[in-house]
């Protein structure tokens, strides 16, 4: 029986927390998109979506810090599954050009998060094999190259940003320092702060999906369509 590298029976969960991040930032984006647009200042629910919105703005921060920075072995974290996944396929030689990868990285961007694969024609050029074989080649040869840079370029952009002292200033029983350490019940998080976390939420769903061979489509979408039932009734 072959054994399983240690880091890769986390695979699914780490993938799973990948996802539920950015769900969790969608929800949170979705929920200050409609108060924003609300003529009226206060209307009947918005302190229950402010603290919806809120914390699981704070839970996609919390996955994020853990996924991207954390020193503790025993949590999920991409980095060595990473570097797993790279010394399985060691010196593989893909003959894939580059202008191909970049491509298809710069329409899965574009299209996020619904890409469309089998309209990108470019895929085909010099290559008559099946779109998903062409795919899997470019997402070997762009881990192979790019991924532990990627990797390390996304984690100094969310310290760049400061995620990981909110998420320091958040966590256990609140950081004392804070002016109300329950202000997640009515503070209203500034919208450039929403759209820093999602650039950083976009680039990790769109380059774990070179790394890990998953779908961009998030399993959890249903929440989304909950919650437009809930927000459409406002």
């Amino acid at each position: 029986m072959t054994k399983i590298p240690p880091e890769w029976k986390y695979l699914r969960n780490t993938v799973d927390l990948i996802y539920l991040a950015d769900i969790d930032y969608l929800v949170c984006k979705r929920i200050y998109g409609e108060i924003a647009n609300k003529k009226e200042k206060d209307f009947t629910g918005k302190d229950f979506l402010i603290l919806s919105a809120n914390n699981a703005l704070h839970e996609s921060l919390e996955i994020l810090y853990t996924l991207l920075c954390s020193p503790k072995k025993e949590e999920l974290r991409i980095k060595p599954l990473l570097e797993e996944v790279l010394n399985k396929e060691g010196s593989l030689k893909i003959d894939i050009s580059e202008e191909k990868v970049q491509k298809l990285k710069e329409a899965i961007e574009r299209d996020y998060p619904s890409p469309d694969y089998f309209s990108y024609d470019f895929l085909k050029k010099d290559d008559d094999r099946m779109v998903g074989d062409i795919i899997a080649d470019i997402r070997k040869k762009d881990r192979m190259e790019n991924g532990l840079k990627d990797l390390k370029r996304i984690k100094d952009k969310f310290e760049k940003f400061g995620f990981h002292k909110i998420r320091h200033q958040s966590s256990a029983h609140k950081n004392k320092l804070l002016d109300s350490p329950a202000g997640a019940a009515n503070l209203l998080i500034k919208d450039s702060l929403i759209e820093d976390l999602g650039d950083i939420v976009k680039d990790l769903m769109i380059h774990s999906y070179f790394w890990f061979d998953y779908s961009t489509g998030n399993p959890y979408g249903f929440i989304l369509k909950s919650l437009e039932n809930i927000v459409s009734k406002k």
